[in-house]
């Protein structure tokens, strides 16, 4: 992954180095070859200026041997100075831009592929993710067996409620994620609709540790889900109760001003009304 980066980070460089050092060696040039600075030539000012700057493959050599610490770049500087503000300027934008633009942008670059690199699978997070949950089961097992006082094996609603209380077994629980800020409805939601008052130890670690950490979008939908189910149940059931139940042994309908039978409640009453249901 990183090699990949690597090549195109090489083009980008050349690319940058190309252009500049073609902006540069078309004035060098002038600069090296008017017969109007023969006069006033310094031979080694000039001598520096044709062996950095005399072709474009030794221009390129030269941007990025300042830039790369081969040699420094107040010495090109110099070398550069004679040809006016323009190209100093474009000289010292140059130095800066490579130096904090394009080097940083290229570590940038590698760190982000090291770290997808670094970061685990699909197989290795669900290895990782059984190993954390056998481990939080461990734990809660060592915890809720530290709460059975009798060494009977089993955890009673009385005792789980009572030592819940206390401030070192909240501590524990908070720290693998469960939250009994309410012990007795907690363990009422453990032990599920018989609503047993003892559970064994095994029993009420494998479906308290289900309790861990938020509630999820999953778990609202599927709790949203099957309460539409009960409420279409329960409709359905209500109707068939009024449909299969005689009339004269509705104690809501009474007789209206025509003598008829109606109903205590219009027809716009919920099917939950009290007129309906008793």
């Amino acid at each position: 992954g990183s090699f990949v980066s690597l090549m195109w980070s090489f083009l980008m460089i050349g690319m940058i180095l190309y252009v500049f050092a073609l902006f540069f060696i078309q004035q060098m040039t002038v600069q090296l070859y008017d017969p109007r600075n023969e006069a006033n030539v310094d031979t080694e000012l000039w001598s520096a200026q044709r062996h950095y700057f005399r072709n474009v493959e030794r221009t390129v050599l030269t941007l990025l041997e300042s830039t790369m610490g081969g040699i420094d770049w107040d010495d090109v500087y110099v070398l550069i100075e004679p040809m006016g503000l323009v190209y100093i300027s474009a000289y010292i934008f140059y130095i800066a831009f490579f130096t904090f633009a394009v080097m940083n942008i290229l570590t940038g670059i590698f760190v982000d592929n090291a770290m997808k690199l670094c970061r685990p699978d699909d197989e290795e997070l669900i290895i990782e993710q059984r190993l954390q949950d056998a481990d939080d089961i461990k734990e809660l097992h060592r915890i809720v067996g530290a709460m059975d006082l009798d060494k009977t094996g089993m955890i009673s609603r009385e005792q789980f409620v009572a030592l819940a209380q206390e401030e070192k077994i909240m501590r524990c629980f908070t720290t693998l994620g469960i939250d009994i800020k309410q012990p007795e409805l907690f363990f009422r939601t453990v032990a599920g609709p018989d609503s047993s008052t003892q559970m064994t130890i095994e029993a009420f670690v494998l479906r308290a540790v289900h309790m861990k950490g938020m509630a999820t979008s999953t778990d609202l939908q599927s709790l949203i889900f099957q309460t539409g189910l009960i409420q279409q149940r329960l409709h359905k059931l209500l109707q068939k109760q009024r449909e299969t139940t005689p009339a004269q042994w509705r104690p809501w309908r009474r007789e209206g001003a025509s003598g008829q039978a109606q109903d205590a409640c219009d027809d716009t009453c919920d099917d939950t009304c009290d007129h309906r249901t008793d």
